[in-house]
């Protein structure tokens, strides 16, 4: 089996794995000390992240490309995670989720 699994960094281990759960993706390891690292899933998308106190989210320019079978069900299930988990859906800030737009690239 083929598999890349991006490693992205952020500033708070627990903080980044609680919003991921509420999106709807499963812990599948945790590591706080010494070095925090996670690795999260849903469905066939895997995605992992470590812990940095120098990474400030509003100057991170770590990206990730994903590609899904069919956006809008993907989005729609992140969406109501959140929903069911804070009672709405962040637009702005961090965390936040934008609606998918109409453009090919979204698609």
């Amino acid at each position: 089996m083929n598999k890349v699994i991006p490693i992205l960094p952020c500033p708070d281990i627990k903080a980044q794995v609680e919003f991921y759960q509420q999106l709807g993706f499963e812990l599948i390891d945790l590591y706080t000390s010494p070095n925090p690292y996670a690795a999260m899933q849903f469905g066939t998308i895997e995605l992992n992240f470590y812990g940095s106190r120098k990474m400030v989210s509003t100057e991170n320019a770590t990206m990730c490309f994903v590609k899904v079978d069919d956006v809008d069900a993907v989005y729609n299930a992140f969406a109501s995670g959140l929903k069911k988990h804070t009672g709405k859906v962040p637009r702005s800030g961090i965390p936040r989720i934008s609606k998918v737009r109409d453009l090919s690239s979204d698609r």
